[in-house]
């Protein structure tokens, strides 16, 4: 299986810690799927983060397309709510 990569650029501040909260947020709902997506021993979500000048750039890459798909529609929705807050 191929990985998927993604990269979410994130203002430093209230987009970062929204970030940070979401990433959690997202990995401790799926904790009883990553054992259906893992695939040997390669981790299911890797991530690093490069440092920019006005934003970070957060490069996710995901082992399985639908946790990727998920991570990604749920990040657009949680920056919404919070800027519609």
């Amino acid at each position: 299986m191929t990985d998927v990569v993604i990269e979410f650029p994130v203002q430093r501040g209230e987009e970062a810690q929204l970030f940070g909260a979401y990433l959690a947020e997202f990995m401790e709902s799926l904790t009883r799927e990553v054992d259906r997506w893992m695939d040997g021993d390669a981790p299911f979500l890797m991530m690093r983060s490069d440092p920019l000048q006005d934003v970070e750039v957060k490069v996710l890459t995901f082992q399985h397309p639908s946790a990727a798909d998920a991570f990604t529609s749920g990040w657009a929705q949680a920056k919404t709510r919070n800027s519609a807050a």
